[in-house]
């Protein structure tokens, strides 16, 4: 068992709380800040977060997605808890960013590259996040020398699944309202849908507010995506490159939307300024 010392509470979800804290790894046995996740006792949380460790498995070696050091049972107060022991954000995330306001056209094209480069990894190995939103994209120092502030990586993969050819049966309404897609209020688990809430993000990365900024309930919001599948509003203003690439995340058919892989190449990534071409160069043999 880890010498772990629990600092602060991060963030807490439906199976589990994620703590900062301070642990003793070997073979130095020095302390490092990690991020903790912790389960409660109860057995649908811990069968839920072994679940994200084996897909956090599939996806070792991409740097676009968290990573996951270890993992271990412990005896705790409340009872056996299960543990994942991941890298720490020290930056915090992707919303806390645009908190602050709009990001400059350069950064949303990069970060944009970064996300969809962990989506793509995410997607060939046959699963779907069902859940990408800002906050479940994590800040980490920048490594290359393209100009980016910062090094994204998708994380929180609890209700992630495989991807399914059809309705998943009784499971409705995985993911967070604002950033679902139409399909995915009907249950159906495809890798596009991913796709969807992306487009939601370059919004908020472009403008600072909700890709459904107008809408004022859920009610509402499920209404204009699962009965009149309706897409969010394309800003006005936008490249034509950006808004080329925005509408093909949000085709209102999953079979017409665009792959991961397929947005790659998309010309908006490739039409900023001399920064971003020398991030995509340093970048390249990762992809």
């Amino acid at each position: 068992m880890a010498a772990c010392k629990k600092l602060a509470i991060l963030g807490k979800g439906c199976y589990g709380t994620v703590y900062l804290a301070a642990v003793i790894l070997p073979p130095q046995l020095e302390w490092k800040m990690l991020a903790v996740k912790s389960s409660t006792p109860l057995s649908v949380s811990i069968c839920s977060m072994q679940k994200e460790k084996r897909m956090l498995e599939l996806f070792k070696g991409c740097k676009e997605i968290v990573e996951c050091y270890f993992d271990e049972f412990s005896f705790e107060r409340e009872g056996f808890i299960y543990n994942l022991y991941m890298e720490f954000a020290t930056h915090g995330c992707l919303w806390d960013l645009i908190c602050k306001g709009p990001l400059p056209d350069d950064e949303v094209r990069m970060y944009t590259h970064m996300i969809l480069k962990g989506l793509s990894c995410i997607h060939t190995k046959g699963v779907v996040h069902c859940d990408l939103k800002p906050e479940n994209i994590l800040l980490f120092p920048s490594c290359d020398d393209g100009g980016a502030r910062f090094q994204l990586k998708i994380a929180d993969f609890g209700l992630s699944r495989e991807e399914s050819k059809g309705p998943y049966g009784e499971i409705k309404f995985r993911g967070t309202p604002f950033y679902m897609s139409p399909e995915s209020i009907l249950g159906e688990i495809v890798t596009v849908l991913d796709v969807w809430s992306l487009g939601c993000i370059v919004i908020e990365m472009i403008t600072g507010f909700h890709a459904w900024w107008n809408i004022k309930t859920q009610r509402e919001l499920m209404f204009r995506l699962g009965f009149l599948e309706q897409a969010p509003i394309i800003p006005n203003g936008l490249s034509w490159d950006c808004q080329h690439f925005l509408s093909k995340c949000f085709q209102k058919d999953p079979r017409q939307r665009w792959s991961a892989a397929m947005l790659l190449d998309h010309p908006f990534l490739y039409s900023a300024s001399y920064n971003m071409q020398g991030y995509l160069a340093s970048s390249s043999g990762s992809r």
